[in-house]
């Protein structure tokens, strides 16, 4: 019997493969079929994936609408022209930016403008002003001639965070057996699913 799968849209910046190959490890039948996308809500809602591990502010996501799981917190980041000089620290503090140009900032809700941040990355990498974003979404777009680190003691700027979203309308047993994976659901633990484990 030909594997099914199970449809995973996951925002810029997050690294699920580990999650991926450990599902596809341990629930017979299944593979992930996995895919990055900018807006992964936009997916769910048009039943065009099953689950997204989406990036979500202080607002997080309509609850009467979608199921969602808190996976992890994103650490803040600045990114600066290459040869600016915090390409020789291992971390800033906000106090060190202190008179540079913005050309983006997580807004205080913490709702993130992908195609903003790329943007402002673009204007930084002309050596103008910096960008301060989540730092693996940094890391993902990765633009040249620009340098990016951890940012703490910042002012004004949201907090974001990776969860699991899914429509509570189409909830099943395989998507809680991926959901727990990503949360650090040992192999051999009794909450994995019966019914996934089995050919259908």
């Amino acid at each position: 019997m030909a594997s099914q799968f199970l449809r995973v849209v996951f925002s810029p910046g997050v690294q699920p493969d580990k999650w991926f190959g450990r599902f596809d490890e341990r629930v017979p039948w299944w593979r992930v079929a996995g895919a990055q996308a900018d807006d992964p809500l936009k997916y769910i809602r048009a039943a065009a994936a099953d689950v997204a591990l989406v990036r979500v502010g202080a607002a997080g996501v309509d609850k009467n609408t979608f199921h969602i799981v808190d996976l992890y917190d994103e650490q803040v980041g600045v990114a600066a022209p290459k040869e600016h000089p915090i390409k020789v620290m291992d971390r800033v503090r906000y106090a060190e930016l202190d008179g540079e140009m913005g050309m983006y900032s997580t807004p205080a809700d913490g709702e993130v403008d992908v195609a903003a941040v790329r943007e402002a990355l673009g204007v930084v990498a002309a050596n103008v002003g910096v960008a301060i974003a989540p730092r693996p979404l940094l890391r993902a777009i990765n633009a040249r001639g620009v340098v990016h680190r951890d940012l703490f003691d910042a002012k004004d700027v949201g907090s974001t965070r990776v969860a699991a979203v899914w429509l509570r309308d189409s909830d099943s047993d395989v998507i809680q057996d991926f959901v727990g994976i990503c949360r650090g659901r040992k192999a051999d633990s009794s909450r994995q699913n019966a019914k996934s484990r089995k050919r259908k």
